[in-house]
């Protein structure tokens, strides 16, 4: 027994040493070749740029805790590539930059599994920034700048590879048809903590719209990564993060003019089909706007506002709502996603100061070609509720007075003046537009979204002139008897000239 402590005691010593050696050789190791001007020459050496670098913190327990670069930069080629950082001119213009990068892996793990069990901890960018510019001829500022500059050798030889390479793999694909990956075929299990980037700053300059978009405090971040090929239904998961402000402050096409849309993301999804080890063919992730997005000029309102064939027939505008309509509240749904296109599960409602457009589930977007297909409910706010009926009630009115003066000066006319108040007729003709209070429009818009094609579905609205004449006939029901007695009475003297006078006006009066 003795013998065999003493025998343990030794391998937990010799284990220990093994692994002081491991972190201070290590160390050493790093500290010695990752340095500024390594890291940079090595850099500027593959692309056709300038690099720049605050700081490389390598501590002792780098093996394990990873190591932080500090301030790095990519910037224009310059007459300072080459000479030692410590000698170079601060760099006034950087493309691409970021404050602090940050790389860590459970190494522990690692080692005592020989290499099976593969743990990232973080792999985390902060800050990052960039400046790109889309020109109007296309291409863009990142390429030449990323991008090694080739002689005319290597681009020959490249050229030559790539024919051969293509020939080669055409040649493979006949003899045998490629398997498709497999991720249950690895044998390595994938954990990982975080990864990603954190409060980004990023402008992308679109020349030929004369447009700029800036991306602010953007945190997209994979987290929680649980994936082991051997048990795919039950360790398959990864968390996702995303959150950024996209902001277009001078656009002049596309059917907006200008928005600022808080983005934020929150959920999880299951990245492979355990029936195939293929990537999953869709995803299910809960997302949202949060409160103070806003859109200005978004076409679909514009061409509500516009007024459409529905809304046109009772001479109904919507020209009161605000050009630039902000979220009052959050507006969160569920989507899924797959091949392009975004399709809401749980739908979500925007509220604006205006109105409350809820969508519908099974409404959706296709992210590259922006085609859509949304329905809902639109409710006015309570001011625009009352501005609508006040607009009816004049509408209305104008129509009353024409149509009673076709009518004799009598009972017949005084009875149909007090079935026919404004106020009667706009409470029936909204009523099935009503809801909780407010009016509520059934949308529908469809087509491209930065020219959609909008109508309102639902209440159905008559004519105006049909309504007078329904509202009439329902409330006056017997007014041709009433007319009718009322040309009785023009008899005698005046019945050539008064019942002539009629006589005009009684292909006019409603129910003849």
């Amino acid at each position: 027994m003795k013998k065999a402590l003493k025998i343990l005691k030794k391998l937990i010593i010799g284990f220990f040493v093994l692994l002081l050696v491991v972190l201070v050789g290590g160390y050493i190791a790093i500290k010695v070749v990752v340095t500024k001007d390594f890291v940079a020459t090595k850099i500027e050496q593959n692309i056709n740029g300038r690099v720049e670098i605050g700081d490389i913190s390598v501590p002792l327990w780098a093996a394990f805790s990873g190591i932080t670069v500090d301030n790095f930069k990519i910037g224009a080629r310059d007459a300072e590539v080459g000479k030692p950082m410590k000698e170079r001119t601060p760099m006034k213009d950087s493309i691409i930059g970021f404050k602090k990068f940050n790389f860590q892996v459970a190494i522990g793990k690692l080692l005592t599994s020989f290499g099976k069990n593969f743990e990232l901890k973080s792999l985390l960018i902060t800050e990052p920034t960039a400046h790109i510019v889309l020109g109007a001829n296309g291409g863009n500022n990142l390429e030449p700048l990323l991008t090694k500059p080739k002689t005319k050798e290597e681009l020959a030889k490249e050229a030559e590879e790539a024919a051969a390479k293509k020939a080669e793999a055409a040649k493979k694909a006949a003899a045998t048809p490629e398997k498709p990956f497999d991720f249950r075929e690895l044998s390595t299990e994938i954990k990982m903590g975080k990864i990603g980037i954190e409060g980004g700053f990023f402008t992308i300059n679109v020349q030929k719209l004369g447009q700029t978009l800036k991306v602010s405090g953007a945190n997209i971040l994979l987290r929680d990564v649980l994936i082991d090929p051997k048990d795919l239904e039950h360790k398959n998961q990864l968390g996702l993060t995303t959150q950024f402000t996209l902001e277009l402050a001078e656009g002049s096409g596309g059917g907006v003019k200008s928005f600022k849309i808080i983005f934020d993301l929150q959920g999880g999804m299951a990245p492979i089909n355990p029936k195939t080890g293929g990537p999953a063919e869709a995803v299910t992730m809960t997302l949202g706007l949060r409160k103070g997005s806003y859109v200005t000029g978004l076409a679909i309102f514009e061409k509500l506002k516009g007024q459409t064939e529905m809304l046109n027939k009772i001479g109904i505008k919507l020209g009161f709502l605000g050009e630039t309509q902000t979220l009052a509240k959050d507006a969160m749904g569920t989507i899924t996603y797959a091949g392009g296109l975004i399709t809401f599960k749980t739908a979500p409602i925007l509220a604006t100061s205006d109105f409350e457009f809820g969508l519908t589930a099974g409404d959706h977007i296709h992210i590259k070609t922006l085609d859509h297909h949304f329905r809902g409910d639109l409710a006015l706010a309570q001011q625009h509720t009352k501005k609508v009926e006040e607009g009816l009630d004049k509408n209305i009115a104008a129509g009353i007075g024409p149509a009673l003066e076709k009518i004799p000066p009598g009972a017949v006319r005084d009875k149909a003046k007090a079935a026919l108040t404004p106020e009667k007729i706009r409470a029936s003709v909204l009523a099935p537009a009503m809801k909780n209070g407010l009016i509520t429009f059934g949308i529908d818009s469809s087509a491209s979204i930065s020219s959609p094609n909008v109508k309102v579905l639902t209440p159905q609205f008559p004519s105006l002139q049909n309504l007078l004449q329904d509202e009439l006939k329902k409330n006056v029901p017997d007014l041709k008897s009433l007319m009718g007695a009322e040309m009785d009475k023009l008899k005698g003297e005046a019945m050539n000239k008064a019942g002539d006078e009629l006589k005009k006006h009684l292909p006019g009066i409603p129910g003849f």
